[in-house]
């Protein structure tokens, strides 16, 4: 009974209803996770940061193929786009929803 997104890009958002399934049930935070660190994952953050949504890095639930990539992205996330936080952190959060 879930939702399925097909998306045929790298973000989550670009080219997928993405933004107005999360905007009728007025939804303002997303919580990435995913692989790859260095497209998908990077990409969707960027894309929901432009659509206007707080996003968040759930650092451990984030992998890539390229050791190091994962950190490097990360640190640049955190750096310029996205909140990064630890996956005890988010799930306190979700708690507290």
């Amino acid at each position: 009974g879930e939702y399925t997104l097909l998306k045929k890009r790298a973000s989550a958002f670009h080219g997928t209803e993405l933004t107005g399934i999360l905007n009728s049930h007025n939804i303002d935070t997303i919580l990435v996770t995913g692989v790859t660190a260095c497209a998908c994952v990077r990409q969707t953050i960027c894309d929901g940061l432009a659509e206007g949504f707080r996003t968040i890095a759930v650092k451990e639930a984030i992998g890539d193929r390229v050791p190091g990539a994962v950190s490097w992205n990360l640190f640049d996330i955190d750096a310029k786009f996205a909140d990064v936080e630890e996956t005890n952190t988010c799930l306190r959060y979700l708690g507290n929803i």
